[in-house]
């Protein structure tokens, strides 16, 4: 499914759990791995009175950061690695330059990682790479082990890009052997609701047993037959009301235990997204498992 794979590292803890999920799919997929570090040159303004001893020493802390990385990963029995250290905007280089220059298929970033006030005043890098990448972006924010992922939950909408989505999350979930539950929420306002419990309120309002959610359940049986012919043994699907940007990243990963949920980079109503925000931006801020956000097929 994957043939390159960056990863980026700043020395934090949770770059050291992206890398240990970088080697640990590389190896599972037989692909190569690069260890990227950018330094951010925006402070050096700031710091050039000190002049080239002080770059010099952050050049030579971000070469021995790669370094360190990479027999983290030697160790992991990952052969084919690269290491590189550019410089300049990580939010623009590690999206753009080095997904681009290395040809990666899956960016793999920590979920948070130093320079946390900075974080709040301009975004993170990974939100960046959610907004920016060419590439699937791997958001981490949980450990990594052996089996990497045990629940996993694809959101879907019926769009191409959500199909794409799908696609992906049926090929972790068989290598993984893993549980996939399908998801759709249907966007109402006044609140999160069931299936189960927006029925026996239109039940009550009305005494007729509505069929508006015909269209929500044939595609999500459509999609659990998908999964189940191409091999995933345990798939449920979920049918949720509500506000699609809260439920699948707070309510749904926490009420079914999720390790993995995997949404499309864009899906229907661009321009509402615009305004509001997307599943998938939504669900690197809020979502406490790992985010797999799917931009190619």
């Amino acid at each position: 499914m994957y043939k390159q794979i960056l990863v980026v590292v700043d020395g934090s803890e949770q770059s050291d759990q992206a890398l240990e999920k970088a080697s640990r799919t590389a190896e599972r997929y037989g692909a190569g791995l690069v260890i990227g570090h950018v330094i951010d040159t925006r402070s050096f303004p700031k710091l050039s009175l000190y002049g080239d001893n002080l770059w010099d020493e952050i050049k030579k802390s971000a070469d021995e950061l790669v370094e360190n990385s990479k027999k983290q990963a030697e160790a992991l029995g990952i052969k084919d690695i690269q290491t590189i250290v550019k410089s300049g905007n990580p939010r623009v280089e590690i999206p753009k330059t080095l997904v681009d220059e290395y040809d990666a298929d899956l960016l793999v970033a920590g979920g948070s990682g130093l320079n946390t006030t900075e974080r709040i005043l301009v975004g993170s890098v990974t939100e960046a790479s959610v907004r920016r990448s060419a590439s699937d972006v791997l958001t981490v924010k949980g450990e990594a082990d052996a089996t990497l992922y045990r629940n996993i939950l694809v959101a879907v909408d019926g769009s191409e890009q959500s199909e794409q989505a799908l696609a992906k999350a049926i090929d972790v979930a068989k290598i993984a052997e893993a549980t996939l539950k399908i998801a759709h929420v249907v966007e109402v306002q006044g609140g999160p609701y069931t299936y189960g419990a927006l029925e026996m309120q239109k039940h009550e309002s009305d005494g007729e047993a509505p069929d508006k959610d015909t269209e929500q359940q044939e595609m999500l049986g459509k999609y659990k037959r998908k999964a189940e012919d191409e091999g995933v043994k345990d798939v449920e699907t979920i049918l949720y009301y509500g506000n699609p940007r809260t439920e699948i990243p707070r309510t749904l990963t926490v009420e079914n235990d999720i390790d993995l949920l995997v949404t499309a980079a864009t899906g229907r109503g661009a321009m509402k997204r615009l305004f509001t925000g997307s599943v998938a931006h939504a669900s690197v801020h809020h979502a406490p498992s790992d985010i797999l956000t799917v931009r190619n097929g």
